[in-house]
């Protein structure tokens, strides 16, 4: 594999802030990057080097993809916490070792999240729940860490229609040096054009590879828009089934694809933060495990708590309502 193939693989797994901070660095030894003064649309220049710019970058030949431990746990939230506490959740999340223990203080989490309504008591109780999920770490995950959460996409609403919009703060765009391109083209010294060249082909590169990334989880995100219209209107009770393998035929991409751009990508919607991989899971009947988990909160939630339903009783009820 070439570095530049293996750049490009890199780039559609970053989050958006490990973006943010590989551009920069990228800048700092790239003299023919620069930032764009605006978010207009990035016009490549015609040069000699158009070769570049044709190639397709076909991601699934390449590495295996690898899901993140931090991931792969906040995945699992929904089936023990309530939407209040998910926010939470992840903190907690982020904050485990390998081993499944709290790395940090649960006073101090209580400090974070005291404005949200959490005291130490609830927040020890939230974990008890996180530790009954699959949370044996194993060498096959990438580590987890706690970090900050900066939305690629955002779905809005306007005149009664859901659309995606990018969210173009989220990391620099860059584009090729006007001064340093017009030095390229002449240059007369053999040695400082090799350099130029080099370093010509290789921002033209890091552009189209952070292009198509972009293109790609806008892809995705708008296939999960489409099939997951009702959860957008009317929140998680209304979340369907839906794989990858679904996702990847719709919009034509390899399913390997879709499972490395949707890690660590999150999508702000109406109802919360979430990342793309939530919007992937499992069910019956086509009702996610998601839904049915909300569903049966309601019911539980409304119950007489003197008389408590039976399991079986709720499996009635649930059966009744939502089949």
């Amino acid at each position: 594999m070439t570095t530049q193939l293996q750049m490009s693989i890199e780039i559609l797994q970053y989050s958006a802030l490990e973006l943010k901070d590989y551009i920069e660095d990228e800048m700092k030894e790239n003299p023919l990057l620069e930032m764009m003064e605006s978010q207009r649309d990035m016009n490549y220049r015609e040069s000699s080097f158009n070769s570049v710019q044709k190639q397709d970058i076909e991601y699934e030949n390449f590495v295996a993809y690898q899901p993140d431990f931090c991931e792969y746990l906040e995945n699992q939230l929904f089936e023990v916490l309530s939407d209040d506490e998910i926010e939470l959740g992840k903190f907690i999340v982020g904050s485990l070792n390998e081993s499944g223990e709290l790395t940090t203080d649960l006073e101090m989490i209580a400090e974070i999240f005291a404005a949200e309504g959490f005291n130490k008591e609830e927040i020890a109780e939230v974990y008890q729940r996180i530790q009954k999920l699959d949370i044996n770490y194993d060498s096959s995950f990438a580590s987890c860490k706690a970090e900050y959460i900066d939305p690629d996409l955002i779905v809005k609403k306007e005149d009664g229609k859901f659309y995606i919009e990018e969210k173009n703060t989220a990391y620099p765009t860059v584009t090729i040096s006007s001064y340093y391109y017009n030095l390229l083209k002449n240059q007369d010294d053999d040695m400082i054009s090799d350099y130029l060249k080099e370093k010509y082909q290789a921002a033209v590169w890091l552009i189209k590879s952070i292009e198509q990334r972009k293109n790609t989880i806008r892809k995705i995100a708008q296939a999960i828009l489409k099939k997951q219209m009702d959860f957008f209107e009317n929140g998680l009770k209304n979340l369907k089934v839906l794989t990858m393998e679904e996702v990847a035929e719709e919009i034509e991409m390899h399913e390997s694809t879709v499972s490395r751009a949707t890690t660590a990508k999150y999508l702000q919607t109406p109802h919360g933060v979430f990342s793309l991989k939530f919007f992937f899971n499992s069910g019956i009947d086509g009702v996610s495990s998601v839904s049915i988990k909300a569903m049966l909160s309601e019911e539980i939630e409304a119950e007489d708590s003197s008389h408590p339903l039976s399991d079986s009783k709720l499996a009635e009820i649930f059966a009744k309502k939502y089949h």
